[in-house]
């Protein structure tokens, strides 16, 4: 009873199986390998033999690991927060300790909706423009009375009016001038471009103790912007862009700081309200409540640093084998040159 205990026990437990696994694994492929090897050749020189085949094969895999970035890998690189900061009347980072988060004044952008209405490109302006009766399609209307549309067209306006200049980035990225003074330096980010930082700063801004959201959904995302790094590839790249910059970057030994701010604000509460079995509200930000400015840093990590000491470890181990296989095989010569020598 106690062995189909046991039995069962190794068969339930995931980690002692898998363990298990690999073990069998390594003693009936590797085991044979070196069993055929040690019982042709001897102990000695087929245990040799068998390690410098294996290290010789980790330093080949680890080649690829290497440059791939997979495998047994090092850490990735990640967002490590700096602070989050909240708006006050002399602007949104007057409070910052970084030095340069102060040189970005965010507070004087205009709107996005300003900015599109101000524009004459078509894109932002049927994505993100002023809506009326005619400017509805069909199938928005269709089924509707006359105060339903009236009250869809207020919605979407609304909804307009509360894009944020990223989102306005990621459809019309001619309309952001990365050049403005209030910029200082800093980079608008679009959307589809601040995915990794707006997910690593709104988990940071619900950890904190600092403030006392339970959820992501009361919270807006604004705007996302970058500082520092390598410089990032040309707008519309060419091919010679991409080769030009995939080299330029490789021979880079630096890596300048990278800094990432990403700005939120509380949602009114009736962004919060939704009624089981129907669609959510739309999210409109709290304009009476400060704006929050998540600061991170660039952690680059060492996702290829393990698997550089792996191909380096297996390569000196691999020579080393190979030249104890070499002097064994002079000194074997030697003595069969001096053993013939002896006889004659």
């Amino acid at each position: 009873m106690e062995t189909l205990d046991i039995i069962a026990g190794l068969a339930w437990d995931p980690e002692i199986r898998g363990f298990l696994s690999v073990l069998t694994g390594v003693v009936v492929l590797c085991g044979s390998v070196w069993l055929l090897l040690s019982t042709n050749s001897g102990i000695r020189l087929g245990s040799l033999i068998a390690l410098a085949g294996f290290f010789g094969w980790m330093a080949i895999m680890g080649v690829v690991w290497w440059i791939y970035g997979i495998g047994y890998a090092g850490d990735a690189p990640s967002w490590e927060l700096v602070e989050i900061v909240e708006s006050s009347e002399e602007g949104d980072l007057y409070f910052a300790a970084l030095d340069e988060a102060n040189q970005l004044q965010s507070e004087e952008f205009p709107p996005a909706f300003d900015v599109v209405v101000a524009s004459d490109d078509e894109v932002a302006l049927a994505e993100f423009g002023p809506v009326s009766e005619d400017t509805l399609t069909a199938d928005q209307t269709a089924g509707l009375t006359d105060e339903e549309i009236d009250e869809l067209v207020v919605a979407e306006n609304a909804k307009n009016e509360a894009t944020t200049l990223s989102e306005l980035a990621a459809v019309s990225p001619d309309l952001i001038d990365q050049d403005a003074e209030e910029l200082g330096g800093w980079v608008l980010l679009s959307t589809a471009q601040a995915g990794e930082a707006q997910a690593s700063a709104l988990a940071f801004l619900l950890e904190s103790d600092q403030f006392e959201f339970g959820a992501q959904n009361e919270v807006k995302t604004l705007d996302a912007f970058d500082y520092g790094g390598k410089d990032p590839l040309p707008a519309d790249p060419s091919r010679w862009d991409r080769i030009s910059h995939q080299i330029t970057t490789a021979v880079q030994l630096t890596h300048p700081t990278h800094y990432g701010i990403v700005q939120f604000q509380a949602v009114t509460e009736e962004s919060l309200e939704s009624t089981p079995g129907e669609a959510p509200p739309p999210v409109f930000a709290d304009e009476s409540e400060p704006v929050i400015s998540v600061i991170m840093i660039r952690n680059l990590g060492n996702l290829r640093f393990v698997p550089a000491m792996v191909t380096i470890g297996s390569f000196l181990i691999f020579c080393a084998l190979c030249y104890m296989l070499h002097v064994r095989d002079k000194t074997a010569e030697e003595n069969r040159a001096q053993f013939e020598a002896g006889i004659s």
